[in-house]
């Protein structure tokens, strides 16, 4: 199905800034500030993807609307906030076939909106290019019809400029412990069409490779949502097959790319590959974003440590792409 083009939110990658934060998990102001100062220098970066877990900063909104880089664009990912809400209500998404589960979800995505034009307001400008939803709940839970209904719903709100993105998480598979367990991304795919919505989706190297438990799957997923029209960003996170310093095999940890000559902020285990990202660059075509999302496991790793982990990945993602 031919779409309309897609166009670009920002100039440069976007960095999932919080999964190498020092300041994440455990607050840390001072931190964080240097942090964000650090990596807003960092040649060819353009936004950050920010973790939606009820508010548009994990603990300070407020310090969020002073601090945020006046020269960059931001991604928000409802992921964190959609996983704890499924752990506790299972029924709960926008693909639920539970109409109350449904509801409850269309409506925290518009507090996601609400927060989207909160941080615009503060910068005074638009800030955020792209707000990623996903297709919770996990397995026979989730139907593709009912996301349909709710991205009809959600597309027609004022999002302030911001593209609406599903982002395509592991699948439910039969026999497979999941991560997300979510819908499949034909499913994925065919709702975006019935909906009618101005909707694309997203992808990234490690939830795709943790579903199909090999690379090839994060290529298959990039040539199957770009020949329907549909693909509009890549983010090259990793992900592992036995347990690493990140922890168990499979697990959605943001591993950095797998060693090899000329990197030096590698994990051994990782199966993200420069020629891996490479492959799927070359199967998508033209994106409307690009980045990525490495993770540090040391959780005692100073700020200059985690700031040089992002800036050769960030590197390595330019040049893949120039030669993609």
């Amino acid at each position: 199905m031919s779409r309309r083009p897609a166009r670009t939110p920002f100039t440069g990658l976007v960095v999932g800034a919080y999964a190498a934060s020092p300041a994440h998990r455990r607050w840390d102001p001072a931190a964080e500030e240097e942090f964000f100062e650090q990596l807003a220098q960092i040649p060819d970066v353009g936004a950050f993807e920010l973790p939606w877990l009820g508010s548009i900063h994990p603990h300070d909104d407020a310090w969020l609307h002073r601090h945020f880089p006046t020269a960059l664009g931001a991604v928000v990912t409802d992921i964190p906030y959609t996983m704890g809400r499924i752990a506790g209500d299972p029924g709960y998404g926008l693909a639920s076939v539970e109409e109350g589960g449904r509801e409850r979800a269309v409506a925290d995505v518009g507090r996601v909106r609400d927060g989207v034009r909160g941080l615009d307001d503060a910068q005074g400008r638009r800030v955020v290019g792209v707000v990623e939803l996903h297709s919770a709940p996990r397995g026979v839970r989730g139907a593709s019809d009912a996301l349909a209904k709710s991205l009809t719903e959600i597309a027609g709100w004022d999002w302030d400029g911001a593209e609406l993105v599903i982002e395509h998480c592991d699948a439910w598979r039969e026999g497979q412990i999941p991560e997300k367990g979510f819908l499949s991304l034909d499913e994925e795919l065919d709702a975006i069409e019935r909906s009618g919505a101005d909707l694309g989706v997203s992808l990234n190297w490690g939830r795709s490779v943790i579903e199909g438990r090999t690379p090839a799957t994060a290529v298959a997923h990039a040539r199957a949502s770009a020949g329907r029209g549909l693909l509009r960003g890549f983010m090259a996170s990793g992900a592992a097959a036995t347990p690493t310093d990140f922890g168990p095999a499979w697990i959605d940890a943001h591993l950095p790319f797998a060693p090899e000559p000329g990197l030096a902020h590698t994990t051994p285990g990782s199966l993200m590959t420069t020629s891996d990202v490479r492959d799927v660059l070359r199967a998508a075509g033209p994106l409307a974003w690009a980045g990525v999302k490495v993770g540090c496991a040391r959780e005692d790793a100073p700020v200059a440590e985690r700031v040089a982990l992002v800036q050769e990945a960030v590197a390595v993602m330019m040049r893949l792409r120039a030669a993609a």
